[in-house]
């Protein structure tokens, strides 16, 4: 099923890159009925998302692609990320939670981006195949 609107973007795996996925995506949301103060927050999911395919599936080399494809239907938002490279080994079945900050020496040094990701975002999926890793998240959008 093909969302009502969506919109597919390639960008080259070099870090550089990934503020122009961030202002696309900032600049379509602000531009779409939905929880306006929730902007940043999927900016900084999809961010979080394109580096980690470019930092831990393409090991932060250039010159591979990176799709971000976003689509709206029925009041969701629905974010892919999409590369060639790694992948993952294995995909969490629940993503980890941002700790309390109670004890700042129990933080974790890494790892972030998917907390990140799983407290932005309702759903998220990962699925790999025929070469290509796809990041699938979702979240109500109305």
């Amino acid at each position: 099923m093909t969302p009502s609107k969506a919109l597919l973007m390639t960008i080259d795996s070099s870090l550089d890159n990934v503020s122009l996925i961030g202002n696309a995506v900032r600049g379509i949301l602000e531009n779409e009925p939905g929880p306006g103060h929730d902007i940043p927050l999927v900016e900084l999911a999809v961010c979080e998302a394109v580096n980690n395919a470019i930092i831990h599936s393409y090991g932060q080399k250039e010159g591979f692609p990176v799709e971000v494809s976003l689509g709206f239907d029925a009041g969701r938002l629905t974010v892919s990320v999409a590369d060639l490279g790694r992948g993952f080994e294995t995909f969490p079945e629940t993503l980890p939670r941002v700790p309390d900050g109670k004890d700042l020496k129990d933080m974790p040094i890494g790892g972030w981006g998917l907390r990140i990701i799983g407290e932005v975002m309702e759903d998220v999926r990962y699925s790999k195949g025929s070469g290509r890793n796809v990041l699938v998240m979702s979240r109500a959008w109305a």
